[in-house]
């Protein structure tokens, strides 16, 4: 069995959808040909390695004007204020959208032969130093630039899985908020007094808990009573044996998230989670785990708190293979759960969010 993280760094960011800069271009691309355009010109997207010790030429990045070429940087976000385009003049104007893609919007012709230098400044103060030059056959509508190498697939996994756990998680909690109230005693005012001691009227305003989670991506799948959820064999849980709870799924093709939450009901006792395994459950077989991410307090649920633990695995290929997923208390404290009976059909027979 596994021990818990108490809390997983997300790294991965959103991908990125370059195409919707290029698109509005392309109608424009069949006319430009037939009018300024030499024969045989082609627009392209690259990636330039910094790991690698690039040669000047390779940092070279082909502008053409009325095209719009991009610079995404993969591993870090651009500082656009003191990023910096020398010669350029109002031929070239410099945006900045998502945090790392740097827009360069050519409005005017480069000069054959003609050199440009441009220091793409980092939010954390490096540099990239380029220069842009004029397009003759090619233009780089894309240019990618890492400054380290590119994550590779099991790396690119694991950082999916961490974005997922952390995304569900908050989604959660902001699904368990619905229809909460926070209220806050307003100052006493003078009331009817009764007896010699007398008494003052105790007066509360509330409003509700702020509701944020949105709808879910087109891609994410959310699936409530994904198995049989049960604390010391009762199912549900209860106030007998001092907690109640239930699981969530949140799936996509390629990963899925089993997520619980539980609620103390125990006045005398705080929980935490120990020890975890998520197996087969015709087999016992441990099934691998690609994160975990569990918001408990160190010191434990006091009575009447929520915790959410996630716990990310490879989607199954079968739809009818059942799971189970143990969580039992640190410390040897007698409160087990577990969630029986997990299956996980095709995302897409998904049950919408309350």
């Amino acid at each position: 069995m596994n021990h818990p993280t108490r809390e997983i760094a997300v790294a991965a960011r959103p991908l990125l959808h370059l195409l919707l800069l290029v698109l509005p271009l392309a109608a424009g691309v069949a006319s430009a040909r037939s009018s300024s355009l030499p024969e045989g010109w082609e627009p392209e997207a690259r990636e330039l390695r910094l790991h690698e010790g690039p040669s000047a030429s390779e940092r070279e990045v082909r502008v053409t004007r009325r095209f719009l070429s991009v610079v995404e940087l993969m591993d870090g976000r651009v500082d656009l204020e003191r990023s910096t385009l020398e010669g350029a003049g109002e031929r070239i104007r410099m945006k900045q959208q998502d945090g790392n893609l740097l827009l360069l919007d050519v409005v005017g012709d480069l000069k054959p032969g003609e050199r440009l230098p441009l220091s793409v400044a980092y939010e954390d103060g490096t540099r990239l130093e380029l220069t842009l030059v004029r397009g003759e056959l090619r233009t780089d509508l894309n240019v990618r630039v890492y400054r380290r190498p590119p994550p590779t697939t099991e790396e690119s996994a694991a950082q999916l899985a961490e974005t997922l756990a952390d995304f569900a998680v908050a989604y959660e909690h902001h699904e368990l908020s619905r229809g909460q109230m926070r209220c806050f005693p307003e100052e006493p005012r003078e009331g009817p007094r009764v007896g010699p001691e007398g008494a003052q009227e105790s007066r509360f305003r509330c409003e509700p808990v702020p509701h944020e989670c949105g709808k879910l991506p087109s891609w994410l799948h959310r699936r409530e009573s994904l198995g049989r959820f049960t604390v010391n064999g009762k199912n549900g849980g209860g106030g007998k044996v001092g907690m109640m709870g239930n699981s969530i799924a949140y799936q996509m093709h390629s990963q899925t998230v089993v997520l619980i939450w539980v609620l103390d009901m125990d006045p005398e006792r705080r929980w935490r989670p120990g020890e975890y395994a998520l197996r087969r459950e015709a087999t016992g077989e441990a099934v691998r785990l690609r994160a975990v991410k569990v918001e408990v307090p160190e010191e434990g649920l006091e009575f009447g708190t929520v915790g959410l633990m996630s716990f990310v695995m490879d989607t199954p290929s079968s739809g009818t293979e059942r799971f189970v997923l143990e969580v039992l208390e640190k410390d040897g404290g007698p409160r087990r759960i577990r969630v029986e009976g997990m299956t996980f059909e095709a995302p897409g027979q998904s049950t919408p969010a309350r």
